[in-house]
């Protein structure tokens, strides 16, 4: 039936649906045998327009006029381009469906298409072209998508930077130096101490930048956030340089002390030595021995101290950083004897090794080789490894540490029992978050008890109510309401701080676990029964968790009892 109704145009370019006046259909049209008839027509390829030849059937089963008008229902049609702007405009893609029986692309469409996207920066030719070729080898009817314009996120200012001009004391590696015209090792010799001179250039601060704006692919320009700056401030034995805002000069000679944003100049006395020939020290100001501090030698400064032999059963404090070259070393005691070796810092301790020593720093503790049989207190972290974090083994003792422990072994052969105790803080945390909660639940009560006053109110018949007591009501309920609000905020944001807190203070063994060993996270402690590889322990307010190798059989739960 098709082949009476369908005919190809004059120019070979569509194909016509027609009935002939004196047509008559003996039964109703459908789609049936279109195909075949536009494959005789040599018009297969042809887009056909489906909804042109949904209506030509509905306009001839119904006799309608326009079916013996004629209708065009399929047709050639050259490749067709559209550009699609993502929402955040920062990419353009081209779609191309391929041309039935047409041509492909011409450079000037696919010009206009990005014209009538607006899409005028960010535009790679090289993809252009490849639209253009791919425009010609596509099937009919095929879809290609293709990238061809792509934003430029803004690049953010950096924030400022104070940049060290001098080396920073505390990160100083004392080591034997190599002598002159030789291969030998001086032991004697453990490099330079580091000092300045008046006037010498200590620090300086590189200015925050502005940062350099981003554009969408539509030309929109994103602007860029500077960065965050602050001035750099004076501190102890330090001055603004006159000439250069950014420049920290030295006022006094002595040995300097790198702040986050600032350095201070402590006086520095350098010894040879601590003994009985010296007597006792006490400086205000850091404190050089190029050699040892022998036993029953008290010293103290009000800045760091520096050795750069041994600290033998001595009691050495310094409210700012002690690093020591060689070991801390105690004698042997019992457990309810105090140990002969006390080292303490209102800073950091740095040093290769302590055994049968008592440790305590307000910030972080650092042993390269080893730790054994120490009693160890450190407001932050606890580090038991070497640079190449091949070695380092934490033994015996006890160890309270404020924040993280990470050591290569924990333990030793032989069961010597060792405890140690992360995030010390955890039982302070968890009572200011009950504090916090306990105020979020007395926030709601008086935010219902002010409810109920109102409901009380509203019940009274409108002539016993009275404006004043109303607006003292809604006063009342609106301050209630911001208390409560202010009230769970908090505790959101404690809770928040408190998990991310569990999260990274963990204790790590990054070689081996032995046994006798007790991990304690405030009242909840656990103990390993044998040697097992390595291991991160981390609490979760509930259980102490052992990420390792091993089964959670293999731990052995403690009774639980308080520690000092």
């Amino acid at each position: 039936m098709w082949s009476q109704i369908l005919s190809m145009a004059h120019d070979g370019n569509s194909v016509i649906a027609r009935l002939e006046d004196s047509d008559s259909l003996d039964r109703k049209l459908s789609k049936t045998g279109i195909s075949e008839t536009l494959e005789a027509l040599n018009a297969s390829s042809f887009y056909l327009d489906s909804e042109a030849l949904e209506s030509f059937i509905n306009f001839a089963n119904e006799g309608k006029g326009e079916a013996f008008q004629g209708l065009c229902i399929a047709e050639k049609r050259n490749a067709s381009v559209t550009v699609d702007v993502e929402d955040d405009g920062m990419i353009a893609n081209m779609v191309v469906i391929g041309a039935y029986c047409g041509r492909g692309l011409r450079g000037s469409e696919i010009v206009q298409a990005l014209a009538e996207a607006h899409v005028t920066k960010g535009i790679n030719k090289i993809a252009l072209k490849k639209v253009l070729v791919m425009s010609r080898n596509l099937a009919a009817g095929e879809e290609f998508v293709q990238p061809v314009a792509q934003g430029k996120p803004p690049v953010h200012g950096a924030d400022e930077k104070f940049m060290p001009l001098v080396e920073d004391v505390t990160k100083r590696v004392l080591a034997p130096q190599r002598k002159s015209n030789s291969s030998k090792l001086d032991m004697r010799n453990l490099g330079e101490t580091i000092t300045v001179g008046e006037g010498d250039e200590v620090m300086r601060r590189v200015p925050a930048t502005k940062g350099i704006p981003g554009y969408t692919v539509l030309g929109k320009e994103i602007e860029s956030k500077p960065g965050n700056n602050t001035v750099l401030k004076p501190g102890k034995g330090t001055e603004i340089s006159r000439k250069d805002p950014n420049l920290l000069l030295a006022s006094t000679s002595g040995l300097p002390i790198i702040k986050d944003k600032t350095v201070d100049i402590d006086n520095a006395l350098c010894m040879q030595s601590v003994s009985v020939g010296t007597g006792h020290v006490k400086f205000k100001g850091s404190l050089v021995v190029t050699g040892n501090i022998d036993p029953g030698m008290i010293v103290r400064a009000t800045g760091s101290i520096t050795v750069a032999g041994f600290i033998e059963s001595a009691d050495v404090q310094a409210q700012g950083d002690i690093l020591v070259g060689k070991g801390i070393i105690g004698h042997t005691t019992s457990d309810e004897e105090n140990k002969t070796c006390v080292v303490k810092s209102g800073s950091s301790i740095k040093a290769n090794y302590a055994q049968n020593a008592e440790l305590q720093a307000q910030a972080d503790i650092h042993l390269a080789l080893y730790g054994i049989g120490n009693n160890i207190r450190c407001g932050r972290d606890l580090v038991v490894l070497d640079s190449k974090e091949s070695q380092g083994t934490l033994s015996g003792g006890v160890a309270k540490v404020g924040n993280s422990v990470v050591c290569y072994n924990l333990g030793v052969e032989g069961d010597t029992p060792t405890h140690v105790e992360a995030f010390a803080s955890y039982t302070s945390y968890r009572e200011k978050l009950n504090h916090k909660k306990n105020a979020y639940s007395k926030a709601q009560e008086e935010t219902m008890n002010i409810v109920r006053r109102e409901l009380d109110f509203n019940k009274k018949p409108k002539h016993e109510r009275n404006e004043k007591e109303a607006a003292e009501i809604a006063d009342l309920k609106q301050k209630a309401e911001d208390n409560m609000k202010k009230a769970k905020e908090a505790v959101e944001r404690f809770t928040e701080e408190f998990d991310a807190l569990l999260e990274v203070n963990t204790v790590t063994a990054k070689s081996k676990v032995y046994g006798h060993v007790t991990v304690c996270f405030g009242d909840e402690k656990t103990m390993t029964k044998r040697a097992h590889g390595a291991s991160v322990f981390s609490f979760n307010k509930y259980n102490i968790k052992c990420t390792s190798l091993f089964n959670e059989d293999d731990l052995a739960p403690q009774v639980v009892s308080e520690s000092g």
